[in-house]
């Protein structure tokens, strides 16, 4: 199988080094438009390499008519998932993501002429394979079917700043935007980003933290892949206390807008983004990283027996193990059709969660647990 990581960015190359490791009969191909980038790549995993720009809509797809599977690391995703994802289904390519922008998951889950294209042209588009979303979904999907009746999903989660990692401060600045889509009382409400802000506690190292809601995919995309339920939240924010108020004051004075202005080259959120890389800028916006891992609890409620009933999980992921672990192992399950499903689909909506989570409980620096009332929290699998 010939699989095609498009993008070799901080994550790309970690998710095209694991599949290569954990695909024996795999033919990778690593494609950037740093060309340099992609040749890395290649040279560590013995496979091919291009130099590819997505928005180059012919060259797109000529590289994925030559492949079975595309992961697509590129981003920011809510400017070009959608173009990957349509010329994946033009050439029969099968499509694998981590797209963590809620405008894509929208378009994707809420029209249904994504899912009569992609079974059409009989491909998967397996979207949402990270840790939030990707990893959150699956742990709701493990709660979800121990009950007879579950109704409620809520997500929190919360993170390093560190411009060490400046794709991941873009984003974060990107969904907190616009209007954070929930899921609430079965129907999709926009409270807008900030709103009801609250205290969660996780668990050690991480403790107590503010968050908020956010535009992740996950109401979304959970309320369309599992059944029955009426709520699904998802709220997040940074470990750093000032990291927060960074966030909500760049969106407040407009630093967030893609909107060109007349007589600049560039638009607020790009010389934001230019000026927090530099060195003159990190002099403003840098802030100490804490000695702790990202974080994301899961909570399930609903019914079981004819009786109320809840299960909170935790996930801590002290590496990229989080999100590279789950995107390797949906895209070579998609590309050996073990997942064999066609049209459009969600991590909780197409995998077996348990078998998925105890191969997961198993990457290094990644951690899954469950807190059970009345009790400390326990590892969600006991190490056999």
């Amino acid at each position: 199988m010939k699989i095609l990581v498009l993008g070799c960015g901080f994550h790309g190359r970690g998710i095209a080094y694991q599949i290569a490791a954990e695909g024996s009969a795999v033919e990778l191909v690593a494609a950037d438009k740093d060309v340099g980038r992609a040749r890395r790549v290649a040279e560590k995993t013995t496979g091919q390499w291009l130099s590819l720009d997505v928005e180059d809509a012919s060259a797109l797809r000529r590289a994925l008519g030559e492949v079975d599977t595309v992961f697509n690391a590129t981003g920011p995703y809510h400017l070009l998932g959608l173009k990957v994802i349509d010329a994946a289904i033009a050439t029969g390519t099968h499509y694998v993501d981590m797209a963590d922008d809620h405008e894509v998951t929208e378009e994707l889950f809420l029209n249904p002429e994504w899912d009569q294209r992609a079974g059409t042209a009989d491909v998967a588009v397996l979207s949402g394979c990270g840790i939030m979303p990707g990893l959150s979904g699956v742990l709701a999907r493990y709660g979800y079917d121990s009950m007879d009746e579950p109704r409620k999903v809520n997500i929190w989660f919360s993170w390093n700043y560190s411009l060490n990692y400046p794709s991941a401060i873009h984003h974060f600045l990107r969904i907190n935007s616009g209007l954070a889509p929930q899921f609430l009382d079965g129907d999709y409400v926009k409270p807008g980003a900030f709103a009801c802000r609250e205290t969660i506690e996780f668990l050690p190292p991480v403790g107590a933290k503010e968050v908020y809601y956010t535009g992740v995919p996950d109401p979304v995309s959970i309320s369309q892949s599992l059944p029955g339920l009426v709520e699904v939240t998802a709220s997040g924010g940074l470990h750093q206390p000032e990291g927060n108020d960074f966030m909500q004051d760049m969106v407040r004075w407009g630093f967030t807008s893609y909107d060109r202005l007349p007589g600049l080259e560039a638009s607020p959120m790009e010389y934001l983004m230019t000026f927090l890389s530099s060195e003159p800028g990190k002099r403003y916006f840098d802030m100490e990283p804490l000695d702790q891992p990202m974080a994301v609890r899961v909570r399930v409620e609903g019914n079981n027996g004819g009786r109320p009933c809840s299960r909170v999980f935790e996930a801590q992921d002290f590496s990229r193990r989080g999100t590279t672990s789950v995107a390797a192992l949906t895209t070579l399950m998609v590309a050996s059709r073990k997942i064999g499903r066609t049209g459009v689909g969600s991590p909780e909506g197409w995998l077996d969660a348990e078998p998925f989570l105890k191969r997961m409980s198993r990457e290094p620096g990644v951690k899954l647990f469950e807190s059970r009332e009345g009790g400390e929290a326990k590892p969600l699998f006991e190490e056999s």
